[in-house]
């Protein structure tokens, strides 16, 4: 008996217990209301309402936790989640303590695009290309500046996109509209960079363009306007001469009288001479069988059809070479054979030889030819054939010393 008792009283006080920590569910509490509402128990004793904590308590008496604070977010936070108004001032705030992070940079530029601040936009996108030389987005930065830009502000964007990205997917889909913003904007030297450029990425139409890189040349290069990324101006001195001024300027005396137009070394004191001290390179194509002077790497001046060597028998060597000897009326030397003096028929190297240095093909050069109807042929001995008049203005135009390339 006194066992049963002391059972029903501990059941008693642990349904006590569960009672009032909510731990029984409604219906199971007496006298709980049969309309569909509930009551919860009264707190016990000393104890804090949870709606006094900020949070509340349910119809079963289980209190929900307050909800927590929001944190701050960051400016590529916000920008990501599309608050682009609210991500300005947070992204000034991260660039202040970061100014070369090109992911800030951009993210501000595009939110001020986003809110229509154009001008803000493209003095950021200008910030990026300044702040951050190697980032990938560098290209793309530049190619906003210029579209939004006018005059010479667009220009310089475009240009520099250029030159700093001539690869990139951008410059290759401007190129042609920054040559024409050039002239329009009188900067011709600009305009035939841009040009040249063009050609070497394979963007428009090959001929128009070479033909469009030689009228600039003729009219900067070879044309008496001063222009002192190619060259400079002299002014003849008594008892000057052609061969001194080109020493003294470290030229071929060759290119001041072709430039020019100087006959027979005859100048005359007060006169300005134009001297090109601009560094030429050749480049040959084998495939395509032209022959191109480039000024500074990166100006074509001249484009000149050629023949090369036979493909099967004799091919004209790939890779990089020097010129070397110059010879003007060369005679055709063969080992074994007597030399062929330059008047005679059979001497096939015509009025002008650029040997190559390299050990191993100092047999092989850039000529003229007797045979002009080869040229666009692979026909040579292995070396490269111009028509005269080319093959003398070339040789007028490049020193010793110059780079040749050439490639299939």
């Amino acid at each position: 008996m006194l066992k049963a008792v002391a059972c029903a009283v501990v059941i008693t006080t642990i349904t006590i217990i569960a009672y009032f920590r909510g731990w029984l569910p409604v219906q199971s509490r007496g006298n709980a209301p049969t309309d569909g509402t509930s009551f919860a128990p009264a707190p016990p004793p000393g104890s804090v309402p949870s709606t006094a904590a900020g949070g509340s308590t349910p119809a079963g008496g289980n209190p929900i936790p307050p909800a927590p604070k929001q944190e701050p977010r960051g400016g590529l936070a916000l920008f990501q989640l599309g608050d682009y108004q609210a991500a300005i001032p947070e992204l000034l705030k991260d660039l202040e303590k970061n100014k070369g992070s090109a992911a800030l940079h951009a993210a501000l530029a595009t939110s001020f695009e986003k809110t229509g601040k154009t001008a803000e936009a493209l003095a950021q996108w200008a910030r990026l290309a300044e702040a951050c030389p190697k980032a990938v987005e560098r290209s793309s930065a530049l190619a906003r500046v210029y579209m939004g830009s006018e005059g010479a502000a667009r220009v310089d964007a475009g240009m520099r996109l250029l030159r700093d990205h001539p690869e990139s997917p951008e410059a290759g889909s401007s190129v042609l509209a920054i040559a024409d913003a050039a002239d329009k904007n009188g900067r011709p030297l600009d305009a035939w960079e841009a040009c040249s450029l063009a050609i070497n990425l394979g963007v428009g139409n090959e001929q128009a363009l070479v033909t469009r890189c030689v009228a600039y040349a003729d009219l900067l290069a070879f044309g008496p306007r001063d222009v002192p990324e190619l060259g400079t101006i002299y002014v003849v001195k008594s008892g000057d001469l052609v061969v001194s001024i080109a020493k003294k300027h470290k030229v071929d005396q060759g290119v001041i009288a072709r430039v020019n137009k100087v006959q027979n070394g005859m100048i005359r004191a007060g006169q300005r001479l134009k001297i090109l001290t601009v560094k030429p390179s050749i480049e040959v194509s084998i495939g395509k069988t032209w022959l191109r002077l480039w000024f500074g790497g990166r100006y074509l001046a001249r484009q000149w059809g050629v023949c090369t060597g036979n493909l099967e028998e004799s091919p004209t060597p790939v890779g990089e070479f020097t010129v070397s000897t110059k010879l003007v009326n060369p005679e055709w030397t063969r080992a074994g054979h007597a030399a062929v003096a330059a008047d005679d028929p059979e001497n096939p190297l015509g009025t002008r030889w650029l040997g190559f240095a390299e050990p191993g093909f100092t047999s092989y050069g850039i000529h003229g030819t007797r045979k002009p109807e080869t040229i666009g042929q692979h026909a040579s001995n292995g070396c490269v054939r111009l028509k005269n008049e080319n093959v003398e203005e070339l040789f007028d135009l490049v020193p010793s010393g110059t780079k040749i390339q050439i490639h299939e």
